[in-house]
């Protein structure tokens, strides 16, 4: 049985300790909101109101947030922060091709896109890093992570954590 789609929020500090953590019930769209969004119901869902009331609820102010879905980008629109989607290279993966991230979490991930010309994204030897379009400059905001090779670290090891934590307090579905 489906769950519906739930998420997690970890807040580390530049050695990846973790600072804050906070997760969500799991949110189930109704028939309606799934007929009027249409296309768009992962990014209402994922970014809207699960990415937007994690933010929302966080003490601690992070100076970028970096996301696996891009699904979650959306919550740029009404959170006054950088939002990055962090990629791995992917030797067959297509830069413009935003829809399928890796996942060997056993959680499904959100699959909604946008047309690659609605992100910006800056890459290094180990990441890509996505944003909307509309938020370009916020891909400035990762220069202080190249410049303090804060970039050298695993950037997908915490979501690894999120997960572990997500199927302690939830049975595996969708994660955002």
């Amino acid at each position: 049985m489906d769950q519906g789609y739930f998420g997690g929020y970890l807040l580390v500090n530049s050695v990846a300790r973790p600072l804050e953590f906070h997760c969500t019930v799991p949110v189930q769209p109704t028939r309606a909101q799934t007929i009027l969004f249409g296309p768009t119901l992962e990014e209402f869902l994922c970014g809207e109101q699960i990415a937007r009331a994690l933010l929302s609820r966080a003490k601690l102010q992070p100076q970028v947030v970096l996301v696996d879905s891009p699904a979650a980008l959306c919550a740029r629109h009404w959170i006054d922060l950088p939002i990055l989607c962090v990629w791995k290279p992917q030797p067959h993966r297509d830069s413009s091709d935003h829809s399928q991230l890796q996942t060997d979490h056993g959680f499904q991930s959100p699959s909604y896109q946008r047309t690659p010309t609605q992100y910006a994204e800056r890459s290094t030897d180990r990441y890509t890093l996505t944003c909307l379009d509309s938020y370009r400059s916020d891909l400035e905001s990762v220069d202080w992570m190249i410049q303090s090779h804060t970039i050298d670290l695993d950037l997908h090891e915490p979501f690894e954590r999120i997960v572990e934590a997500l199927a302690e307090a939830h049975p595996r579905t969708k994660a955002a």
